[in-house]
């Protein structure tokens, strides 16, 4: 017991050290039921109220608490009028990001222009078809093709170059049918690519059934074509001196008809009256027919023939009339309604073929759009003898005559001109990156001729006559097969050679794509062109301006320039010897003192513009060579002399 009460009197020391709190039981006990009980913690107990309602009103008025009121509610709205004004200076004041243009897909896009008879046979009849092509969309991506023009494909009477159609609505099952290619049109458009089919509206065969009723007079077709009785009190003689394009007559009586009928170009291809209201309508249910097929683009071939001066006067010009450009303005139209019902932009697309100043007019008359783009068909006439001057005068004249926010476009080949390898002569080889790289830079939409982005070359007149294919030089001379692999026929055919539609070019052992992309070879040309595409993606190179710089024969420089945007030089040496060229020193306010580099031709060596700091008042460029420098973009424009 004793040991337990002097536990129980530690305890209660321990207790009395600590706290000297007691606790109280009110309305219970310790040992009964203390369910209700309340537990006091201090020596006594009692209630604090809040302050009064009359004692707030004492603080409320008294002069300290009040002007301290005051004082906050001032550096409240002070505060908040500061910050108001920082963020008005900031927004004003801070960078802004650079504009960047809204642009459809023809202005984004590398158009590459695909002969069908000579892609890749899928048939094993000799011809090339729209299979092959479906065969190969996978090739187009490999170097940044995203959009493909098809020549035409009609139904002809056979004419080399397919222009004369039998039937506008069909295609010549030589290549497919309409539904291969709405099949075509609906991958691609999945896979985000474009097509455009070929238009040859001037003319039709005469063996069209539109024409041999228009001979017969029947009903609406009577007048489907330009007819005309010929010379009054001149029996024979046909109504006027116009020639066509061979300088020959333009007419030809029809002893049927007892009528002269008009042909700007060859006698078996009458062109069409579109002074006629019928055939107007005609022609515009055959664009929406292709269109409703899933095609985003129609090529119109030979516009400036297309209307001719009703009066038949002597001496006058059959081309560029007025009525070309109203009625391409017609046909936009149905581009323009047709995209807006289908929520998917369409392209017309035309050539600038003959006098730049009049084809201008093709991007609009009488204050209505016309076509979307035009080709330029000047770079088609360079060869190993054009100058860089040349080049520059040419660029500069088309930069200059296209109406502003006009996209335009360039094509080195086509299938009526010598390849660009051939005519490049004995420097072909190099030539080859440095076309390239000169087309995918410039403003404008680039257009690829099959073939020529590996260097294909123009097939001999021997080959041809060897091939037992005599009457079709010199048309042919550019559309040869494509060369695919080293193997049988260049890989585009399994048939027999003798069967192919034309023959293939003895180099294709060396020239082939399966060669371009072999490993261990280097930079090929197409790796050097998928890398120039991927380059033209820039802003600069999309929508920029161009400056060219005339530096010598021999060197074409420009400078590409988007305001806000990355600054481009290229520099191009054309020549056979080494250039020095100075820019910053003579262009002060156009190129920066220093550059980086952006990109070579794959045969340029080691040297000073391998450098991250490129000095621009010194750069020398070996022959055959291409570079692009770039420099960060600036705020302000700059100052062009």
């Amino acid at each position: 017991m004793a040991d337990k009460a002097g536990d129980i009197e530690r305890q209660d020391d321990t207790v009395d050290d600590r706290d000297e709190s007691t606790v109280t039981f009110l309305n219970g006990k310790s040992g009964g039921n203390e369910k209700d009980s309340k537990v006091l913690i201090g020596k006594e107990y009692h209630e604090k109220s809040c302050l009064t309602k009359d004692e707030l009103a004492q603080f409320e008025n008294d002069p300290f608490w009040k002007r301290l009121r005051l004082a906050l509610f001032a550096l409240f709205w002070v505060a908040w009028i500061l910050m108001l004004l920082s963020a008005i200076i900031i927004i004003l004041l801070a960078p802004r990001c650079p504009h960047r243009a809204k642009m459809s897909w023809w202005q984004q896009d590398v158009i590459y222009k695909v002969d069908v008879a000579a892609f890749l046979d899928s048939n094993e009849d000799g011809h090339g078809d729209l299979e092959g092509v479906f065969a190969k969309l996978d090739y187009f991506s490999q170097i940044g093709v995203k959009t493909l023009w098809l020549t035409p494909m009609f139904p002809t009477s056979h004419s080399f170059d397919r222009s004369d159609a039998t039937d506008f609505m069909a295609i010549d099952e030589r290549f497919g049918n309409v539904d291969q290619l709405r099949r075509l049109a609906k991958q691609m458009n999945k896979i985000g690519m474009h097509l455009i089919i070929d238009l040859v509206p001037n003319h039709s065969s005469k063996n069209h059934s539109w024409f041999q009723k228009s001979v017969k007079r029947e009903g609406d077709f009577a007048n489907y074509y330009v007819w005309h009785s010929g010379k009054e009190n001149a029996t024979g003689a046909p109504p006027n001196n116009w020639t066509n394009h061979k300088g020959a007559s333009a007419w030809t009586f029809n002893e049927e008809r007892k009528q002269f009928y008009l042909h700007q170009l060859d006698t078996d291809q009458p062109d069409l009256n579109y002074h006629d209201a019928k055939l107007k309508e005609e022609m515009a249910e055959i664009i929406r027919f292709w269109l409703a097929a899933g095609v985003d683009g129609i090529h119109i071939s030979h516009p400036k023939y297309l209307v001719e001066c009703p009066g038949f006067m002597e001496d006058h010009s059959t081309t560029f009339f007025n009525g070309t450009f109203r009625l391409l303005s017609e046909w936009r139209d149905i581009f323009d309604s047709v995209a807006e019902k289908t929520s998917r932009p369409r392209l017309l697309i035309t050539d600038a073929d003959g006098d730049l100043t009049k084809a201008v007019n093709y991007y609009g008359f009488d204050g209505k759009d016309g076509a979307h783009v035009v080709i330029s068909q000047q770079l088609q006439q360079l060869n190993d003898k054009t100058t860089a001057m040349d080049i520059s005068a040419w660029v500069t004249t088309w930069d200059r005559d296209v109406p502003h926010g006009r996209q335009k476009a360039w094509a080195l080949g086509s299938g009526d001109t010598s390849r660009i390898a051939t005519r490049m002569g004995s420097q072909r080889n190099t030539r080859v990156d440095l076309m390239n790289m000169m087309q995918m830079l410039l403003p404008g939409t680039p257009i690829l001729y099959y073939g020529d982005e590996i260097g294909m070359e123009d097939i001999t007149k021997s080959e041809l006559d060897s091939a037992g294919k005599s009457s079709e030089w010199p048309f042919a001379r550019s559309r040869s097969p494509m060369q695919w692999t080293g193997q049988s026929n260049a890989g585009f055919s399994k048939a027999n050679t003798s069967m192919l539609y034309l023959p293939v070019h003895s180099n294709y052992p060396s020239i082939n794509v399966e060669t371009e992309f072999a490993d261990g070879r280097g930079v090929s040309h197409l790796e050097f062109l998928a890398e120039l595409t991927k380059l033209r993606n820039k802003e600069s190179f999309l929508f920029g301006d161009i400056y060219t710089i005339a530096t010598s024969d021999t060197v074409l420089a420009f400078v590409r320039e988007a305001h806000g945007f990355e600054g481009f030089l290229v520099v191009i040496n054309f020549g056979t010897g080494a250039e020095t060229i100075s820019f910053n020193r003579n262009n002060p306010n156009l190129v920066p003192a220093k550059a980086t580099v952006q990109l070579t031709t794959p045969n340029l060596q080691a040297s000073d513009l391998q450098k991250d700091n490129v000095v621009t008042t010194q750069i020398h460029l070996e022959a055959g060579r291409g570079v692009v420098l770039k420099w960060p973009g600036k705020e302000q424009k700059r100052l062009i002399d």
